[in-house]
């Protein structure tokens, strides 16, 4: 048989049907029909609804965003995310060295559709890191579950306050002892500056390393407001105050969750968090 043939034929009863015999014990041949199945598959309709959502959300890079109609209010977006970098000091612009990469970066945006406001957020693209090169350990604080459920059983037998906090920019205030280099924010290059990249003095959202650097940081501030930290969940702070009140932290990466007997001890962690 020619291979024009045999392709021909095959295509032919691929398109009709396959047939497969099957050996039984008793040596009794049974012939099963394995039909193409003709239905074209369609998503439900909450399933399309949630795509059609999703691609009228956010801009999806830079060029999108100053393509919208609200493409002013994305730039301000933008350029509020620059002060918040410069203000922290976050890096210095220096010629890469030699035998060197910089990291690209990219701006996240999100936006609330119920209260309008507009954010975006300079994020390194990590996944670039090399390990030993610019990371070394990584680390996430995320509290244990049997903590949290403890902390709130605690608050609903003795009817206590839970307060939830989130701390803004929370890895712009780690410390890096890394080299690490990345790219200027594309649309905001400093002028005659051009070829010079960003060296990374703070951590950086989208770094290996930025949560380890976060934790350290606040674990430092906590211990220096005598606070406690527990030997079963490093997540969790407690301080006994003089008249047997306490206070609870738990931390879930920049989130925190306290429970206070105590108000003006609140307060003041609350004051030094907002200045440190």
């Amino acid at each position: 048989m020619q291979n024009d043939d045999f392709q021909q034929e095959y295509a032919q009863n691929d398109d009709v049907q396959n047939d497969v015999s099957h050996a039984q014990p008793d040596g009794i041949q049974v012939q099963e029909s394995l039909r193409r199945s003709t239905r074209v598959s369609k998503a439900p309709s909450k399933f399309v609804d949630y795509v059609m959502l999703s691609d009228a959300g956010e801009p999806s890079c830079y060029n999108e965003a100053i393509s919208v109609h609200d493409h002013a209010k994305w730039k301000q977006a933008m350029q509020n995310e620059l002060d918040s970098i410069y203000k922290n000091e976050t890096w210095d612009l220096v010629p890469l060295p030699k035998g060197r990469k910089a990291l690209p970066c990219k701006y996240k945006y999100t936006s609330d559709s119920v209260h309008p406001k507009y954010k975006a957020r300079i994020v390194a693209k990590g996944f670039k890191q090399e390990q030993g090169v610019d990371f070394d350990e990584i680390f996430s604080p995320v509290v244990k579950m049997t903590t949290l459920r403890m902390m709130l059983a605690l608050v609903a037998k003795n009817d206590l306050d839970l307060i939830q906090m989130d701390v803004k920019t929370a890895f712009l205030h780690g410390d890096l002892d890394e080299e690490i280099y990345m790219e200027q924010p594309k649309g905001f290059e400093v002028y005659g500056k051009m070829p010079l990249v960003c060296k990374l003095k703070k951590s950086l959202y989208g770094l290996k390393q930025s949560p380890r650097k976060w934790y350290q940081k606040f674990d430092a501030f906590m211990r220096s407001q005598s606070y406690a930290r527990s030997n079963e969940d490093s997540c969790l702070y407690t301080k006994k105050c003089i008249d047997d009140s306490y206070v609870i932290l738990i931390l879930y990466v920049d989130d925190m969750l306290i429970v206070d007997k105590n108000k003006d001890e609140l307060s003041k962690l609350k004051k030094n968090l907002s200045e440190t």
